[in-house]
Parts: C-alpha cells; structure tokens; sequence
C-alpha cells in the first residue's frame, strides 16, 4: 500500500485533495441549511407564543362588553370599524384604557373599542 502512495504523482494527490475540500464544503453547507431551516421553523412557533403571552399580559380583561353582548378572550368575532375596514379573528382580550386585541392569521390588531360599528362572533 505503501508502495501505491509513494508512485501516485503529484497531479492525483491535488486532485483528490480538491475532491476532498468540495465533498467536505457541501456536507457543511448541507448540514448549515438543515439547521437553518429547523430554526427558522421553530423560532416562529416560539415567537408566537411569546407575543401572544405578551398580548395577554397587555390586555388582561377577558370579557368585552359590546351593544348589550358579551365576548369573551379567544371568541371569534368579525369586526367592522367606523373606516369600514373588516377584521376577522380571535378576540384576545381588552385593557383599561378601552382597546381591544384581535389576533388574525397575519397580525395582531389593538383597536379602540369606541370606533367599533359592529361586532360578531363568527
């Protein structure tokens, strides 16, 4: 075997020493997307339940009170404000000074409760 090494040229050993550092650079490179892609997937589900912990912590009233009905944290509800503009989703709570969270699919809304035309539950 020894033999083998000593008679290979200098060609072949820079040649496998290339095809070496290239298998190792996309195993790393593989390796950094894998973890990269786990993170990024993981980091939004703790995200999430970290601002949504956050939002209850800022809008500690569970129940609203809107028209004579009662809404109470995690209802569904369609909200229509005085700018006509329509938000759907679920109802997270209300704080002192009168503004209500609603959490969408896309984003989290505060909005005050007196510029509220109409709500529902869906």
């Amino acid at each position: 075997m020894w033999e083998s090494i000593m008679t290979t040229g200098w060609k072949q050993i820079l040649f496998c020493a290339i095809v070496a550092y290239v298998v190792w650079a996309l195993v790393e490179k593989w390796i950094a997307f894998a973890k990269s892609r786990k993170n990024r997937r993981t980091f939004g589900e703790v995200d999430m339940m970290r601002v949504m912990e956050r939002c209850r912590e800022m809008f500690p009233i569970e129940t609203v009170s809107f028209h004579g009905d009662l809404f109470q944290r995690g209802t569904r509800v369609r909200i229509v404000t005085t700018q006509e503009n329509i938000i759907e989703g679920e109802l997270v709570g209300m704080n002192r000074i009168q503004m209500v969270c609603i959490r969408t699919q896309t984003q989290i809304i505060a909005h005050q409760l007196n510029k509220i035309q109409d709500m529902r539950r869906i």
